[in-house]
This record gives C-alpha cells, structure tokens and sequence, in this order.
C-alpha cells in the first residue's frame, strides 16, 4: 500500500492498495486521496499505525514475526519502506508478506470490489423506479374527463406514455439486470410447482426467485 503523511498536520492518506492474488493482482487505487480513517477498517488501522515511522527521516523496517489479525483476514510479515520528507509530505510503503482469508477486509466496506457491482445496482434500481414510478404517479393524478368531449387529460396521459415509450429500451434491460441479481441472491429459493408464475406473466419476469416462505414460530 502506498500512504503519505502530512508533516504538518501528521494526518496520515493513503493513494492505492494493490492485493497480489498469485495467479492475478488487483488494485485498488483513489481517486482523491483519502485520510486512512476513512479507507481502513478501524481495527486494522489500529494494527497499522503501530508500524508507520515516528520521524520524517528515511527508514526501512521488517518484521517477518509481525501478527496483524483482524475479522475475516489474517497478515503476517511486514516491511515499512519511509522517504525522507519533502515539501511537507513524507511517502510510506507498507507491504505484508502474507495474507490469508479476505484480503480486502482491510478496507471499508465501500471500497471493496465485491460490493461495487451490488451498489451498482442498487443506483439503477433507483433510477429506474423513478424513471418509471413518477410519470405513472403524475397520471395518476389526473382526474377523469367527465365527458368523451374533454381531451385535455387524456392528451396529457399520452404524452407521459410517449416519454415512457422512449425509455422502455434502457427499463427493460434494468428488468433484466434485477431478475438475474434476485434469482442468484444467496438464501433466494427458486418456485415450486404451486408457486409457479401465471401464464399472462411478462417474460422479463419469468425465472424470477423469490425467496422461500418463512416459518411462523
């Protein structure tokens, strides 16, 4: 990992975490640099700072005995690599010689990749049920023309569904991105003979998961 310090401040940022996986790296890098309270674990920042230089000088130090043991992750072996400071910035690189378990439980749960795919979704799912939710509350709250003679409404019901037909493209992909995440959930069961979809049901929907019933207790 690649941290800096603040000499003036003695804030501590982090620019990049980099996971060697053996077969694959990945890495982990910010756009912004972030103080480390807000890209570590604390109980991993806890185990971290105990091992970062206490001057502004260069340094090296290893430690292959060193036992950093956090919730789902395991490091063992450390090397802290430290410049010497320039313009207020001292640059830090801190590597653990082995890890098991988890590697990203290191970080907060929002900068872990395995968690990017489902806030993904869950942005479209908002977008899409407001792309699609408040025309249909807008007509909703039109009244009935009393007579076949009043148009006005029924002008105005058109135009919302002309809007809609320009996006029924981009909500029928989000349709299809939601039956695939709900019907791959962990703990999501499929549907039984009497749990089966009526015939009538859009195909968007069919194959869709629904979780099991729960017991009453």
């Amino acid at each position: 990992m690649s941290i800096f310090r603040d000499t003036t401040t003695n804030q501590w940022f982090v620019d990049r975490v980099e996971f060697d996986l053996g077969a694959t790296r990945t890495k982990t890098s910010f756009a912004v640099p972030q103080p480390v309270e807000q890209a570590f674990t604390p109980a991993f920042l806890e185990q971290l700072k105990l091992h970062l230089p206490t001057s502004h000088d260069r340094g090296l130090m290893a430690d292959a005995d060193v036992h950093v043991p956090i919730a789902h992750l395991s490091l063992v072996g450390i090397r802290v690599a430290a410049q010497t400071a320039i313009d207020g910035i001292q640059k830090v690189w801190v590597r653990f010689m082995r890890a098991f378990g988890s590697v990203q439980a290191l970080l907060l749960p929002r900068h872990r990749t395995e968690h990017a795919a489902e806030n993904a979704l869950h942005s479209v799912a908002a977008m899409a049920l407001l792309d699609l939710l408040l025309p249909c509350l807008d007509m909703l709250r039109f009244e009935l023309p009393k007579s076949y003679d009043d148009a006005g409404p029924v002008e105005r019901v058109q135009a919302r569904l002309e809007t809609l037909q320009e996006k029924r493209h981009d909500l029928e992909f989000y349709v299809g991105l939601f039956t695939r995440y709900l019907a791959h959930r962990p703990g999501v069961g499929e549907y039984t003979a009497a749990q089966q979809l009526p015939r009538d049901t859009p195909e968007a929907l069919r194959g869709l998961g629904l979780p099991l019933a729960a017991p009453i207790r």
